[in-house]
């Protein structure tokens, strides 16, 4: 036979436990995601957006200039090393150069590296870098020996 057992009653202390509780869970995933977004990237591209839009003309005669060159580059890795080939309208090899470059995440500017790029011959250079795995961006900037100038960001995608 079973005992009747009387129903617990819903007191004043459990609805003000269930109510910090509630915003105790709501206050601390607030703190919690103000912190990431404090500790993560700015979202800052530029520092003050109408000085940047003041060049807007001039970046894009630059660009034009840039495509007119026909220049074919090719930007890839290895374990620690970024790779650039340059190669002219008629794909012979662009030696001689003078190349430099940024190494950047997209999302933030904590690991971002400087490239120094060596030729290794036939139009082909080389830096050395720390690529983690993940989304990088290659900010090239290349010297020609005629006076040309090139510059250009790659997306490079790094597997291992």
């Amino acid at each position: 036979m079973r005992s009747a057992t009387a129903p617990r009653e819903f007191t004043g202390r459990h609805m003000l436990a269930s109510i910090l509780a509630f915003f105790g869970v709501i206050i601390a995933v607030n703190l919690t995601m103000a912190y990431f977004a404090n500790s993560t990237w700015s979202g800052l591209v530029v520092a003050n957006g109408y000085i940047a839009s003041q060049s807007f003309d001039d970046d894009l005669a630059k660009a034009r200039a840039q495509d007119a060159m026909g220049w074919t580059v090719e930007v890839s890795h290895e374990t620690n090393r970024v790779k650039v080939s340059f190669a002219d309208r008629s794909n012979a090899p662009l030696s001689g150069m003078t190349v430099t470059g940024m190494l950047r995440r997209p999302t933030t500017d904590r690991q971002d590296q400087a490239l120094a790029f060596a030729s290794e011959g036939a139009g082909l250079y080389m830096a050395k870098a720390a690529l983690a795995k993940g989304v990088w961006d290659v900010e090239i900037t290349a010297a020609g020996t005629g006076g040309e100038t090139y510059r250009k960001t790659y997306r490079l995608f790094v597997k291992d």
